[in-house]
């Protein structure tokens, strides 16, 4: 290559470097200019004919345009990182537990957490008020699911799914100690909640790593104890909805194994729904 056909090249990658540069510093802009996304176009929400709520809010992948960011000013342990594939093994769960004992509710965000976390209160959830739609939205329907269960069965339970890069292969506990599935723990014991024929119980006789054990007299682990979700629908305020929260690591979620994690999951719940969730609505008072 010659000087002038040197210089040309240099040139050219230069304005090619240029080009690219601007048209990622206006990738917000032509996103923020795309016609906004409805909220129940991204919460996905399901009715269902059983006392089991399913919740999914950080798997979501979709863009919100118009929507800024959220930069976390003042958020402790603020994540925007999504929680994969945990949207689409709530999906494969609930579709193997309607097979095994009916459908269950569920709340699934398909919006991307960077914009909005339902996991968090309000104030730390979202920053702007073209956020605040989305986050009442999934809100609403947990409201509307969990108003519909106690008074369909009288009582019922929640189940929200989250990931964890801890502990690849175990799912942590959360129930802010006990907090969220008091009513649980008062009516059966604390059988319901580790013993044979709870959930965590049925996930450890199929090999499933539990993480605090459920022989153990650890406390839950701090960063997995619980978030809003289970502490504003649990049952610790007299709310009829027992609320567990489940971190699952990295290897359960992968894409091969989901059909697998989900049964577990399914079969898990269906153990104990038999022991410990009513069977027959409650009838209407005359």
């Amino acid at each position: 290559m010659n000087t002038i056909d040197s210089t040309r090249f240099a040139h050219g990658l230069h304005m090619y470097r240029l080009a690219l540069a601007a048209l990622f510093a206006l990738a917000p802009v032509l996103r923020s200019q795309d016609p906004p996304v409805k909220p129940e176009d991204v919460v996905a929400v399901q009715k269902g004919d059983v006392p089991i709520i399913i919740s999914a809010p950080h798997g979501g992948r979709r863009m919100l345009p118009g929507v800024s960011e959220r930069r976390g000013a003042g958020v402790h342990m603020f994540v925007t990182i999504r929680d994969e594939n945990t949207l689409e093994l709530a999906e494969q769960f609930a579709a193997k537990l309607e097979k095994k004992i009916g459908k269950p509710y569920f709340v699934i965000a398909r919006f991307d957490r960077k914009f909005v976390d339902v996991n968090r209160p309000p104030e730390g959830g979202y920053e702007s008020d073209q956020a605040k739609p989305y986050y009442d939205s999934y809100h609403k329907a947990l409201v509307t699911a969990t108003a519909e269960v106690k008074k369909n069965w009288g009582r019922g339970l929640l189940l929200d799914l989250h990931g964890q890069a801890t502990d690849l292969d175990a799912i942590y506990r959360g129930t802010a100690d006990g907090k969220s599935v008091k009513a649980l723990v008062d009516r059966f014991g604390k059988a319901a909640l580790t013993g044979d024929k709870s959930v965590f119980g049925q996930l450890a006789k199929q090999g499933t790593k539990v993480i605090p054990a459920n022989d153990s007299t650890n406390n839950e682990d701090r960063f997995f104890s619980g978030g809003h979700i289970i502490r504003t629908y649990g049952s610790h305020d007299g709310n009829a909805i027992d609320a567990l929260q489940l971190e699952l690591g990295g290897r359960l979620r992968l894409k091969r194994n989901l059909d697998d994690t989900s049964e577990k999951l399914a079969e898990a719940v269906h153990v104990f729904a038999k022991e410990y969730l009513p069977a027959e609505k409650v009838k209407p008072k005359k």
